[in-house]
């Protein structure tokens, strides 16, 4: 931002072509935001290659510390609406196709970039949370409004991308925020003089609407062409015909242009005007142009609180409040104005650190008996669980064993711990249940008396399996595992049947 600042002393007002120049250069000078971001690029080259396997595009995504830990917190939020949880990367993958995913990472890693400027606080962090509502609200609206289709037609692509085609609608205004700051600030203080909108002032000032912005970056980013013409059938503007359309596709992007139109509305009210009796003669108009019923409309925005604090939680940052008549469309007390990420046990920087040192233990081909070690260590120092039991099966796979035992459990032996698998295990057993289902499990009875919360992580899928690592905390009133250390550890279960599969 440094590079941008002694432009922004310059006269105010210029030319559309003018102020694109300059956006352009903003973009150069940062070494092509967000494409030179080693994730994104690679991501984009696999996608783009016919040949690329769902296997290839998990290691890339696994290889960034942090990444498939927000990858698993975000596909199991509120806004993808997924009857299953979606318990790996590879799964993800798989259910939510490679592009998609691809499209979704980088918009984690957009995101990323734009924290710690909005932890300062001030008109930024207002426009990153709008940035933020829209994509929220684009995604739920996105996949409300899809017409009534066989349940053989499935989901659309349309349906995996509404929460990026709401970011990216945004993403002219958000980059003019945070490269000319002072731009940006002398557009709010117009807007607020001669009282008109935000986006009309933006407009003066640069000669673009935020949507022309937001087409103009797309456009300089390379970003896929889906993108591009939603943003110009937000504008009213047919395909320039370089992006290949199929006939039904071209009515799925009408479709998407008219939910982020809604959700970039929604948002501006929220984040602006902040008055009831304006979003509710909003909403009434959004529930005529998408069809969609207002109780419908209402659950949407009732939920929204909830829905945007897991998402502050998840790239953890402090954002302004939402507005607390928020609550009077979901029927119950709403704590709203606090969407403060909320600290947790488990934080982005540490368990970066751990997890690319089991990483990078796996891919240089340390042993399993090594890995598991670390990640025992990790789920008792790291996620802070206060004993974690290592349980191996024996000879045709029949029970458990345990082997050692982390923290605190003085009157437990592990070796005299025996687990049933298979038809002869109890019903709620969460060890058996990952051993058999290959899958990291939160509920079920305990291993050890008074475990709660609980985790139970398969050493190895589905044949591969060796073993269940068993961790959990003793508080009387211990809170149920966040969506985020579910994440983690789902991440940690990968890493281990990764390391069985190269020790087999």
């Amino acid at each position: 931002m440094s590079d941008t600042k002694s432009n922004e002393t310059e006269k105010i007002e210029m030319t559309a072509e003018q102020f694109v120049e300059k956006l352009r250069n903003a973009l150069r000078k940062d070494g092509d935001f967000p494409a030179s971001a080693k994730i994104v690029s690679e991501l984009r080259m696999l996608t783009s290659d016919p040949r690329t396997t769902a296997n290839q595009l998990t290691e890339v995504i696994l290889r960034e510390p942090s990444l498939g830990t927000r990858i698993l917190h975000l596909v199991n939020s509120s806004f993808y609406r997924r009857a299953k949880p979606i318990m790996t990367v590879s799964q993800a993958v798989v259910q939510i196709g490679m592009k998609p995913l691809a499209e979704l990472c980088a918009g984690l890693v957009l995101l990323q970039k734009f924290v710690p400027v909005a932890r300062r606080g001030g008109a930024f962090a207002t426009c990153l949370q709008k940035t933020i509502l829209s994509s929220l609200l684009s995604s739920s609206l996105v996949s409300e409004s899809k017409p009534n289709l066989p349940s053989a037609a499935g989901t659309t692509k349309a349906d995996e991308c509404g929460y990026l085609a709401g970011s990216f609608a945004e993403l002219g205004t958000l980059l003019l925020a945070y490269y000319f700051p002072q731009v940006y600030e002398a557009a709010i203080k117009r807007a607020e003089q001669k009282r008109v909108d935000l986006q009309q002032s933006i407009h003066e000032i640069t000669g673009l609407s935020p949507l022309q912005l937001s087409l103009e970056v797309v456009n300089a980013l390379d970003l896929p062409g889906f993108y591009k013409e939603v943003l110009l059938a937000s504008l009213g503007k047919p395909s320039d015909g370089t992006t290949n359309l199929l006939p039904n596709e071209r009515g799925e992007i009408a479709r998407v242009a008219k939910s982020v139109q809604a959700a970039r509305d929604i948002s501006e009210v929220l984040v602006t005007s902040k008055n009831q009796q304006e979003l509710d003669k909003l909403l009434v108009s959004v529930q005529k142009n998408l069809s969609l019923p207002s109780r419908t409309l209402e659950k949407i925005v009732g939920e929204l609180p909830q829905v945007f604090k897991k998402q502050c939680d998840c790239i953890e940052l402090t954002l302004p409040a939402l507005p607390a008549f928020i609550s009077n469309y979901s029927g119950a007390k709403s704590d709203s104005g606090a969407v403060a990420a909320k600290p947790e046990v488990l934080t982005g920087d540490e368990f970066m650190q751990y997890v690319e040192e089991i990483r990078q233990a796996v891919e240089s081909g340390e042993s399993t008996a090594a890995v598991i070690t670390t990640v025992m260590e990790t789920l008792a120092w790291n996620i802070k669980f206060d004993r974690v039991l290592l349980l191996l099966s024996g000879q045709g796979k029949k029970r458990l064993a345990g082997r050692m035992l982390l923290g605190n459990a003085d009157n437990v032996d592990p070796k005299k711990i025996e687990r049933e698998l298979g038809a002869d295990a109890a019903p709620h057993t969460c060890d058996a249940q990952a051993f058999r289902e290959g899958r990291p499990m939160f509920r079920g009875d305990p291993v050890i008396e008074g475990g709660w919360p609980l985790a139970a992580i398969p050493i190895g899928f589905g044949q591969r399996a060796i073993g269940v690592i068993y961790a959990d905390r003793t508080a009387t009133e211990a809170p149920e595992l966040s969506e985020r250390e579910q994440a983690a550890i789902a991440v940690l279960a990968e890493l281990l049947d990764r390391s069985v599969g190269m020790s087999s």
